[in-house]
């Protein structure tokens, strides 16, 4: 393959390098996100629960306690969509992860292929360099005899 097919190939293999950075990015900052909205409903929840105690102890109506019971199970199914919520977003990541080492490795691979090219192509120019110097000096000396 020539060299500059391999630059198209290395810019559409840094492009979709480019790409997989940017989709891990934002798979990063919706797992961070995800973990912020199900830390703060497991706090809030931990904190309701405190204050629903201190209420029972102190003493309530059978309703109030009935509707604080059925907003806990309300806000315990809220967790356990976001926990899934943060799962898929770890998944992902994850995912997001693997497809950029993998960019990263074809774009290397690429990059390694043209400079071994470009290195072949240099060797080659030298080579014929030194023969055409070979035939000059050839023709100088059996001119000169």
């Amino acid at each position: 393959m020539e060299l500059d097919k391999l630059d198209k190939v290395a810019m559409l293999a840094r492009s979709q390098e480019s790409r997989a950075a940017g989709s891990f990015q934002r798979s990063q900052q919706a797992l961070d996100q995800s973990a912020a909205r199900l830390s703060q409903l497991e706090q809030f929840k931990q904190e309701y629960e405190t204050r629903l105690q201190a209420m029972a102890s102190s003493g309530m109506d059978a309703r109030q306690l009935a509707d604080y019971r059925l907003f806990l199970r309300n806000l315990n199914d809220a967790i356990s969509v976001q926990d899934q919520d943060f799962s898929r977003s770890e998944t992902e990541l994850e995912s997001s992860r693997e497809a950029l080492v993998d960019r990263s490795l074809r774009r290397s691979s690429v990059d390694e292929l043209i400079n071994r090219g470009r290195l072949n192509l240099l060797k080659d120019d030298d080579k014929r360099e030194q023969q055409h110097s070979d035939e000059m000096s050839l023709q100088r000396y059996e001119s000169g005899s």
